[in-house]
């Protein structure tokens, strides 16, 4: 069980308990852990899903989504299972959804609704987002040139999807927001995401010395050798027993620094702006 405080765990997102949100998300994970791994799927917590196994034993008690982490190869697969999901879970993936703002994989409660306030308000509802583990260079200009692509290419399909936070540009900026926005319009969102998953899966994740998730916030910390990964290990997470990286540690390490230490209360948030949450 999650170590949330009682404060936090009366906390409201939406409208709706955020105790209630992570039970809801937790119960999708079960669903989509226990399908994976009946497909042979390798699957791993990460991010702040993973955080918070080791630090709380289950969600950070501040946070309202989780993450899982697929190599390439079998991530490729469940795209290709989407259809077979079991009931009551639904697929959110560009190779299905024209107006989903993400790259990479949702997987939701099927009856639920949390509304994210975008400049365009997107439904992703309360479940799992799901990345693939891809190949990257070794540190050098070939690992330089990946991360500058990456960063355009996500900044289009973000501005074409209006998958942001409202906000004022600053004046240096605005020419570039404009220029960007411009290029959205004639480009279709399908292609873009077409270019930015052969960007990011092109390189053998099977063979490559380093791998991470290229659509992750934490962008160049969220590489790591591929024995980071390995053939896993199990933790707990909200008293049930998942898949995680053999060294979880040092992934944490990588991607937080000193994970174990609870950050200053104010930035004590998941940083997502929620419209609205249904439980459905």
């Amino acid at each position: 069980m999650s170590a949330a405080t009682p404060d936090i765990a009366a906390t409201l997102v939406g409208g709706v308990a955020l105790r209630d949100v992570q039970q809801r998300s937790a119960t999708v994970l079960e669903a989509l852990a226990g399908f994976c791994e009946r497909h042979g799927l390798r699957y791993y917590l990460v991010g702040g899903t993973l955080l918070g196994a080791l630090r709380h034993g289950g969600f950070i008690p501040w946070d309202d989504d989780i993450d899982i982490a697929l190599p390439r190869a079998d991530y490729a697969r469940l795209l290709a299972l989407l259809d077979t999901l079991p009931h009551g879970l639904r697929a959110i993936h560009p190779s299905r959804d024209a107006d989903t703002p993400y790259p990479f994989l949702v997987v939701r409660d099927a009856r639920s609704r949390l509304v994210i306030d975008y400049a365009r308000p997107f439904d992703r509802g309360i479940g799992v987002d799901v990345f693939p583990l891809d190949a990257v260079p070794a540190p050098g200009p070939r690992r330089d040139l990946l991360f500058r692509a990456i960063a355009l290419m996500r900044a289009w399909t973000m501005n074409k999807q209006q998958g942001y936070y409202p906000h004022r540009v600053a004046a240096p900026r605005r020419l570039r927001f404009a220029l960007l926005s411009l290029a959205s319009r004639l480009c279709p969102a399908e292609r873009l995401y077409r270019v930015y998953e052969r960007l990011v899966a092109r390189g053998d994740a099977a063979r490559s010395a380093c791998v991470g998730n290229l659509y992750g916030l934490y962008g160049r910390r969220e590489v790591v050798p591929a024995e980071v990964f390995g053939e896993g290990r199990w933790v707990t997470f909200e008293g049930r027993r998942f898949r995680a990286p053999a060294q979880a540690e040092r992934y944490l390490e990588a991607v937080y620094g000193e994970f174990r230490r609870l950050p200053p209360p104010e930035q004590r948030h998941s940083g997502h702006r929620i419209r609205a949450v249904a439980l459905g």
